[in-house]
């Protein structure tokens, strides 16, 4: 496993004053850094911003919820990402929580799996380029197509606790050596995944060591998040 050392944006301070220290973050070493969407800075803007500014910095999103925006929507934001910062940018996405989707943003939190499965897979069919008509399980596209291309396609990774979700990255249809998954880990857990993999006894840890050996790429954090190698 490559080692990379990431760190979660955006940084104290507002955004506009944050480019000396994304720029100080890469001469330190620093090559991953990770957003998150709650309740406070948009998942891509930080993002966005870094891409202009430190070329040297992978960029990733940690995550981006299935529910608060449509399909078409964020697959629109991911191209424009990749397309900002070629080969520099994987989309984190995941079901978030019933607080987040729910509470705050009114909208019902159902079938978490099956949400993200369909936002994935209509993700991948979108950066085909083709129009795209058809029924996913949660919802329903009639002849959008994404009008931005970009030179490399995203990597999305799949935020994955249970064992459902892990199987969305190898499972057909939507087998891509694109997609991967995001698990958040303490050191201490991931040395020991590393070193004694059959320590672990629950059935979703079991799924996960399961998936690593059958999945082109599976990524365990260290410290916050990695992205895969190019």
């Amino acid at each position: 496993m490559i080692r990379r050392n990431g760190m979660t944006v955006p940084l104290p301070g507002h955004l506009h004053a944050q480019r000396d220290k994304l720029v100080q973050l890469a001469d330190w070493g620093y090559s991953d850094i990770w957003s998150a969407e709650t309740d406070g800075a948009d998942a891509f803007t930080p993002l966005a911003l870094a891409a202009a500014w430190e070329p040297r910095l992978r960029l990733g999103t940690a995550i981006v919820p299935a529910y608060t925006r449509t399909a078409p929507v964020i697959a629109q934001s991911v191209a424009a990402m990749a397309d900002a910062a070629p080969g520099r940018f994987a989309i984190g996405i995941g079901s978030s929580s019933n607080v987040i989707v729910e509470k705050w943003n009114g909208v019902p939190f159902v079938d978490p799996y099956k949400k993200v499965r369909d936002v994935v897979r209509f993700m991948h069919d979108a950066f085909s380029g083709e129009k795209i008509t058809k029924e996913y399980e949660t919802f329903k596209v009639d002849g959008f197509r994404l009008s931005i291309k970009p030179e490399q396609k995203p990597t999305i990774l799949i935020a994955a606790l249970r064992e459902g979700m892990l199987k969305l990255g190898p499972a057909k249809p939507m087998a891509s050596s694109s997609t991967g998954f995001l698990r958040k880990m303490s050191p201490r857990l991931q040395r020991l995944c590393m070193v004694q993999p059959t320590v672990w006894k629950r059935k979703s840890l079991r799924a996960f060591l399961c998936a690593q050996a059958r999945t082109p790429k599976l990524f365990v954090p260290v410290r916050g998040l990695q992205l895969p190698p190019t």
